[in-house]
């Protein structure tokens, strides 16, 4: 992995622009912030205002001095789908990849896109090897949001030299956190809260093989009732991968929390009290920085440069 001095690390949702700049030789966070989007700016992950985003965004590299050529993004989560398959065995690398864009065409559970960007990893669940079928992990997402993402980047005369899809980071900074490499650990389910989204990402070792995503509605926000719903995703994700998912083969092992949300209540407490997995909270991650204020809002953008 190539290390860079200074990368800017960029992150779009439907309401903010998150960024990190990182010193990634000294693994030291020069810079941190975010901008409030005008509604519907971007809707679902999707480029509605290309001008006004190309605008905001040049605003905060003057702002920021954020001369760094560089850029790594992150993948909007709303278009991204993460999906384990049977495939024949005998597919690999383009053909494997051909087959994948033709089920996804035939399948009646169709995308909500016509031009997938497809990723697919290779996935061996237990010792069971099948002579005619092999599972994978498909991962993805439209190519034509991408491109409009890439496209507005480097109208300002910078280069993205590296995408992130959000669960991957979630479990970057979980190891980042404990000081491992690996956790080598089966079916760990981590999730995200942060805005008005819940995603729930189910990992074999370093596999996600199941991810959900959930959005609520909270116009008076509500502690209580909000951690209530956060408890009653979190049970039923955890009972479909046993029954359904999983055939009643395996269960989910730990529940890693991270959230950019500051609640008043133990969050990680109130989740182990009613549910019996064990519950883990991302809280701190060791790296260098000047920053006074509390740097947890931007673990998401920091993440891709560890």
């Amino acid at each position: 992995m190539l290390f860079r001095k200074n990368m800017i690390n960029l992150m779009f949702t439907d309401n903010f622009i998150k960024f990190a700049l990182v010193d990634e030789r000294s693994l030291t966070v020069r810079k941190v912030g975010e901008v409030k989007l005008k509604s519907g700016t971007i809707m679902n992950g999707k480029i509605m205002d290309e001008n006004l985003l190309s605008k905001i965004l040049g605003t905060i590299f003057r702002k920021y001095r954020l001369t760094s050529p560089f850029v790594k993004l992150m993948i909007p989560d709303q278009n991204l789908i993460i999906k384990k398959m049977k495939v024949p065995k005998y597919l690999k690398g383009d053909d494997l990849k051909k087959y994948l864009r033709l089920e996804l065409e035939e399948s009646l559970q169709s995308l909500p896109y016509k031009d997938p960007i497809i990723d697919v990893v290779d996935y061996t669940y237990s010792d069971k090897t099948d002579e005619d079928e092999k599972e994978v992990v498909m991962f993805t997402t439209s190519k034509d949001i991408i491109v409009s993402y890439l496209k507005i980047i480097q109208k300002h005369r910078k280069t993205v030299v590296d995408s992130f899809i959000s669960p991957l980071l979630v479990r970057k900074l979980y190891l980042f956190s404990k000081k491992l490499k690996n956790n080598d650990q089966r079916f760990t389910m981590f999730t995200q809260i942060k805005e008005n989204s819940h995603i729930l990402t189910v990992f074999d070792n370093e596999i996600p093989i199941l991810s959900l995503r959930d959005t609520f509605e909270i116009e008076n926000y509500d502690e209580d009732l909000y951690i209530d719903q956060i408890l009653d995703v979190i049970e039923r994700i955890c009972h479909f991968f046993q029954y359904q998912f999983m055939k009643n083969t395996e269960t989910v092992q730990k529940i890693v929390i991270y959230t950019d949300t500051n609640f008043t209540k133990n969050l990680q407490e109130i989740i182990s009290e009613r549910i019996d997995i064990e519950v883990e909270l991302i809280k701190d991650i060791p790296v260098k920085t000047n920053i006074s204020k509390d740097i947890m809002r931007y673990y998401l953008p920091i993440a891709m440069s560890i």
